[in-house]
């Protein structure tokens, strides 16, 4: 059975119902996070740490989407590796995002540290296989543009990956 259409979105309703406070006792907030993810937490916790109160909406767990299905992985980095960084935003700027890139995991760890969470975790590096042939070069390439930034990165062969992950069919 088809679902009916609703009125456009754009369209305001004939009579829109008052406003009513969702927060107990009329509590009131500085700052309203609509999203309980990684992005609305951790806007709210610094919100928080300047002094304001605040108070997140989500409709969902906390932590249903994105925080809760990366199986746990702390993985740093962006999907644009430096050098197209540096070639789309120039050297200041790229470099900015370089650095930035190169440290998002250790932001995660800092805030375990800091809020002293009792969090166990081990950092010992992560695995990106390569699937294709075109994927294995880009491994190669992002290998070659961190290690001369003097990453600790290293190109694993397929029986290294085989060995570490007990996976077959990596390149």
């Amino acid at each position: 059975m088809p679902i009916p259409f609703s009125d456009p979105i754009w369209q305001k309703p004939p009579a829109a119902p008052a406003f009513q406070s969702l927060f107990p006792g009329g509590q009131g907030a500085d700052v309203v996070i609509v999203g309980g993810g990684i992005l609305g937490l951790s806007t709210a916790l610094h919100a928080a740490r300047f002094g304001l109160a605040v108070q997140v909406l989500e409709a969902g767990d906390i932590g249903q989407g994105a925080s809760g299905l990366n199986g746990g992985q702390v993985i740093p980095g962006l999907k644009y590796d430096p050098e197209w960084l540096l070639e789309h935003f120039g050297s200041e700027r790229g470099e900015i995002l370089v650095n930035f890139a190169a440290s998002t995991a250790d932001a995660v760890f800092e805030l375990i540290r800091d809020e002293k969470l009792a969090v166990p975790f081990v950092r010992n590096g992560w695995i990106q296989a390569a699937h294709t042939e075109t994927a294995l070069k880009a491994a190669a390439n992002r290998d070659r543009q961190w290690r001369n930034r003097g990453a600790d990165v290293r190109l694993l062969s397929q029986t290294e990956i085989a060995a570490l992950t007990g996976a077959q069919g990596y390149l």
